[in-house]
């Protein structure tokens, strides 16, 4: 008796030392399965604040010029895109305000997709279940999750305060800003929780997510739209952050309200999970209508019935931002008058400002281009969610080539950047047949046609990264795709050498209907997008299929 229970003990506690470290064992699980997209995200941010304050301290090197910042405020095309102008007269201020709102929505759009995957993905594609087989339950898996994810936001708002704070703009708001950023992130992170515990299907996670996402942004321009609908602000995560205020009479409520909503989030999720099984849903669809045939005729029918969603949702923000920009131009006009120090920081960006509205307008077609080219190569990224998910093999198997399946793909990429590129026309000018700019349909679709081919080479690029590095299709392309154009948008303006400048696509691009179109460059462009799909295609065909 006297030996057994040494032995007895010795035979539990290896059990209980399992258990203690299963949650930790979940946390590295999950950070490696986000590494990719947090290694990329921090020095995406870092980088974006870096170019902010040094464009803002060039542009504006003195107080009097600073000042004049603050009459934007009275625009309400202004105000809805940018928020209410506070303490621009800091490089803080003026980042929080210029890019506070970018900055947000690159961060909460990756928290989003990145909660949807771990949450609801993983359960969807079986791998949870080889995590629940271990001594830990499936709320707590769901709580370490959300940590990791927190703990991500957080990272990616403390690369912002950093950089802002080693850049001059002052440490006490720099923290708070970083803050919001990450509460900003985190909440986001927490929706998609919820929505992951609601849903059977990633995919319907997804786009539920990315439909409030945009419901609040719309939401926080109507509340900057008018200082009466202000108190909508309340109402949006945006306005949460348009009211935090960091440099300048920080707003303490807005800060609670970004840190206790992730939290409060963070708990209904936990608390959902327990009601229900692994691999179902609270919210349980019957499929009780008639089997919809069209769209099943073959892989290109299929890849556009799959996601025509994605591209509606992307075609109502272009259309929306392109609207706003249409109304910006009579006010850019105005600014443009009296701030000389905002002609020449434009001017160095290409900006013709003999016409200072069809610069404009080429100037933001240029911009709307960058948002085709991002959506193209979220699109190719189509394609490997397709092979991802398993569903590729049964595609194969029928009498199907590979390369007609991913030629598919790529021609619809290629026609809804067209589609885009329209939609955005049509939008820019009838904002800008609102307030009386003057700039016609025809100016318009020429400006918002001319980047097209930036939107070829991006696609050829994502086909090149699918056929060889399949899990880089989307971060590889998009993450050259933006570098490219901060390279064109901050080169000329701090004085690089001209062969670094004219790495980037954009800098080939002339701002038309300002300039004259750039038929031997845009050529070029198509032509290397060209090959670049021709490459990928053949190396598609010689490698074998990935899961995700």
């Amino acid at each position: 008796m006297s030996r057994a229970i040494p032995v007895r003990r010795t035979a539990i506690r290896p059990g209980l030392e399992r258990g203690r470290s299963a949650p930790m064992r979940v946390a590295r699980l999950t950070v490696r399965l986000i590494r990719r997209g947090i290694g990329w995200l921090v020095p995406v941010v870092a980088f974006y604040v870096a170019v902010e304050v040094f464009s803002y301290e060039r542009t504006y090197p003195d107080a009097a010029s600073r000042q004049k910042l603050a009459a934007l405020s009275d625009d309400p095309a202004v105000r809805m895109l940018q928020g209410i102008p506070h303490a621009v007269d800091t490089p803080g201020g003026f980042v929080a305000w210029d890019a506070g709102w970018m900055l947000a929505a690159i961060a909460g759009i990756w928290a989003l997709l990145a909660a949807g995957r771990l949450l609801r993905g993983e359960e969807e594609s079986g791998r949870a279940e080889l995590v629940l087989a271990g001594p830990i339950r499936p709320a707590r898996v769901v709580l370490v999750q959300e940590a990791v994810l927190a703990g991500a936001a957080l990272a990616a708002g403390a690369s912002a305060a950093v950089t802002l704070a080693l850049m001059g703009a002052g440490t006490a708001g720099s923290v708070v800003f970083g803050l919001g950023l990450a509460g900003f992130a985190a909440t986001f992170a927490g929706l998609a929780a919820v929505l992951a515990q609601l849903f059977q299907v990633r995919r319907r996670v997804t786009a539920v997510s990315a439909a409030l996402f945009g419901l609040s942004f719309l939401l926080r321009m109507a509340a900057n739209s008018a200082d009466s609908r202000g108190w909508l602000r309340w109402f949006t995560p945006f306005g949460w952050l348009d009211e935090l205020h960091a440099y300048r009479d920080p707003g303490w409520a807005a800060l609670t309200v970004l840190l206790a909503a992730p939290a409060v989030l963070g708990c209904a999720a936990v608390a959902l999970r327990t009601r229900r099984d692994t691999a179902g849903a609270l919210i349980t669809e019957q499929d009780r209508a008639r089997s919809r045939l069209r769209g099943l005729g073959g892989p290109a029918a299929f890849a556009w019935r799959g996601t025509r969603g994605m591209l509606a949702g992307w075609m109502l923000g272009i259309a929306g931002y392109a609207f706003v920009s249409g109304a910006l131009i009579v006010t850019a006009v105005d600014f443009m008058a009296d701030d000389p120090n905002y002609r020449r920081a434009l001017e160095a960006i290409g900006w013709d400002a003999a016409d200072v509205a069809e610069g404009f307008a080429g100037v933001m077609g240029i911009l709307i281009g960058l948002l085709i080219a991002l959506y193209a190569c979220w699109r190719v990224g189509a394609a490997r969610a397709e092979e991802a998910a398993g569903r590729l093999d049964h595609v194969l198997a029928r009498p199907v080539a590979r390369r007609r399946w991913l030629g598919g793909h790529v021609a619809l990429t290629l026609a809804s950047a067209l589609l885009l590129a329209l939609a955005a026309a049509t939008a820019m000018w009838a904002g800008a047949a609102a307030t009386g700019a003057g700039v016609g349909f025809a100016d318009m679709l020429a400006a918002n046609l001319n980047p097209l081919p930036v939107a070829v080479l991006a696609t050829g690029l994502a086909v090149l990264l699918f056929g060889t590095r399949p899990r880089l299709t989307v971060p590889g392309s998009a993450a050259a795709v933006a570098i490219a154009y901060l390279v064109e948008m901050i080169g000329p303006a701090l004085d690089w050498p001209d062969p670094i400048v004219a790495v980037s696509p954009f800098h080939h691009l002339a701002s038309v209907p300002a300039e004259p179109f750039q038929p031997v460059s845009s050529a070029v462009m198509i032509a290397i997008g060209v090959l670049l799909v021709a490459a990928g295609h053949v190396l598609f065909e010689r490698r074998d299929l990935t899961g995700d």
